[in-house]
């Protein structure tokens, strides 16, 4: 059992799902107020405005999808185990680059150590299970 790798993997699913919340209201409110002083303006304001959209749906999704992953690390599954790697990897990479584009450790830099715990949760605490039998369709 991975119960460390799980509970890493809750951890980052519950606070990407609870991220959601000030991400899709108070950030697209944001970014409204932002259009209406005219610092952002058309057509670039109706795309930020689907950017903005299309990322807090994803953020939850993303939060839903590790949550529902959880319990197959728990027990070994490689496909998991997989899924939460690159979903780490992306989060990693997205946070170290907000860092480079900003040149300073803003609040992006979460998603850093969010996509840091996912590969820890993947790679060092992680324990296969040999006792997983994982369909094998070239086996029919």
């Amino acid at each position: 059992m991975n119960k460390k790798s799980y509970y890493l993997v809750i951890t980052v699913g519950i606070i990407t799902c609870l991220s959601f919340f000030p991400h899709a209201f108070l950030g697209m409110q944001a970014v409204m107020e932002h259009i209406e002083k005219g610092e952002i303006q058309e057509p670039a304001a109706n795309g930020m405005r689907m950017i903005w959209f299309y990322s807090s749906i994803m953020m939850l999704i993303s939060g839903i999808w590790l949550l529902i992953l959880a319990n197959h690390i728990l027990i070994g599954s490689h496909k998991a185990r997989l899924q939460v790697l690159v979903l780490g990897i992306g989060l990693a990479v997205f946070g170290l680059g907000c860092t480079y584009i900003s040149g300073k450790i803003d609040p992006m830099f979460i998603f850093t150590i969010e996509g840091i715990l996912l590969i820890i949760a993947t790679t060092f605490t992680y324990k296969k299970a040999h006792h997983l039998y994982e369909h094998n369709p070239t086996e029919l």
